[in-house]
């Protein structure tokens, strides 16, 4: 079985923390292997398993894959994954990407650990050749991932389907991306760290409010509010309500607001980032 060339991290620990300056830890991207998998039709379900990178080794698992007519069906189960806050007060949530055999990433959704550190999801994929991986973002809608890479999948013997190259690498941000115009000490989720100690539906409903917080933070701070006015002042009013509904302790509602509000937030910014781009071309 043919295995391709992808991406390959190593971490290693920093001196112990004196600040929220120093991250825990040093991450490097360089080449590695992925092993994407071309799921063939009419054949039923297969299997895939999941493992933890060096900066999650504990981590496993293994997702359900099924092709179905237009969409692949992925159920995935998941282990020992830690709060994604251990690499950094900007990183709140976790989210499951299907890596293309060209090289492209699709957001396939928010992987949310219960309080065992276990998860589960259910999601649909466009395409039916990929491979998986797991990353920490500082909100769910984040349109590429982060190079912090926790879990990636690998062909098992009794998988059925054909191992593809990947021909080129997704873009990856480096480490740092997202507070290279906002350092992570300065937003909102900081100030998650001093919480006390609440229930997992409390936990979760605090969680999504403080990545609407971060999204609009970041997006502002890439320039949204000159690139993308009218998108971001509507991510601050899905805020509001966040925030309304978070102290009337209505959890349900203030989920649903905050996410609109991130969603909101991450169409602004990448706005901005096109604007940015386009601007930098033209130069």
């Amino acid at each position: 079985m043919k295995i391709l060339p992808f991406f390959f991290l190593f971490a290693t620990l920093c001196i112990p923390q004196t600040n929220d300056r120093v991250p825990i830890y040093t991450v490097t991207v360089v080449q590695r292997a992925l092993q994407a998998v071309n799921f063939q039709r009419h054949v039923g379900p297969t299997q895939i398993d999941l493992k933890g990178t060096v900066l999650l080794y504990k981590a496993e698992g293994r997702a359900t894959v099924e092709v179905k007519n237009g969409y692949t069906k992925i159920d995935l189960n998941i282990k020992k994954l830690d709060p994604p806050t251990i690499f950094g007060t900007e990183f709140l949530t976790y989210v499951l990407w299907a890596i293309t055999p060209d090289g492209k990433a699709v957001n396939l959704g928010e992987v949310i650990p219960n309080g065992s550190s276990k998860a589960s999801m259910q999601v649909t994929s466009p395409y039916s050749t990929f491979g998986l991986l797991i990353t920490a973002e500082p909100y769910f809608s984040v349109p590429y991932p982060s190079d912090v890479i926790v879990v990636e999948s690998a062909v098992r013997p009794d998988t059925i389907g054909r191992v593809e190259e990947v021909e080129a690498k997704a873009e990856l941000l480096p480490r740092g991306q997202y507070t290279l115009n906002i350092h992570a000490s300065q937003l909102a989720s900081a100030q998650m760290k001093n919480q006390p100690s609440v229930s997992m539906e409390q936990y979760e409903a605090t969680s999504t409010l403080y990545q609407a917080r971060n999204a609009i933070q970041i997006a502002g701070a890439d320039g949204a509010q000159q690139a993308a006015a009218l998108t971001l002042a509507k991510a601050r009013g899905y805020l509001q309500l966040a925030e309304a509904a978070y102290t009337k302790k209505n959890y349900k509602e203030m989920i649903d607001s905050a996410r609109q509000a991130v969603e909101a937030a991450s169409d602004a910014r990448i706005i901005a980032m096109r604007q940015k781009k386009e601007s930098t071309t033209r130069q």
